[in-house]
């Protein structure tokens, strides 16, 4: 599910197009991505990831999955999480993804709050 950073109850999932997401997904160089604010609700910093061509492939493949499925099954994709992370409370400028970013259980792996 989508972030809940303080616990009022259940945000309701956006539903949105493969091309919806990616408005929000902003390149800064060849292996950087912004996450704007407004990706997932309550994010209160921008997210920020680092991949190479490869990882960015798989990167917007699980992206593109996820947006095809809606909120069936599976793991929420980890640009989704890095978002999320982006909500925490005390969270200071950025949710940053390390080059080895993938989906975890709530909270991606390579990720940095």
């Amino acid at each position: 599910s989508e972030c809940d950073p303080v616990g009022a109850g259940a945000v309701t999932m956006l539903r949105r197009t493969y091309a919806q997401e990616m408005s929000y997904l902003e390149r800064v160089s060849p292996t950087q991505w912004r996450v704007r604010v407004g990706f997932v609700p309550n994010m209160r910093v921008p997210g920020v990831f680092y991949v190479n061509k490869h990882l960015e492939t798989l990167m917007f493949d699980e992206l593109s999955q996820y947006a095809d499925r809606g909120d069936i099954g599976g793991f929420l994709p980890a640009v989704k999480q890095i978002a999320n992370v982006a909500c925490l409370p005390g969270i200071v400028q950025k949710s940053i993804a390390l080059p080895d970013v993938h989906s975890g259980y709530g909270f991606a792996i390579g990720n940095v709050a």
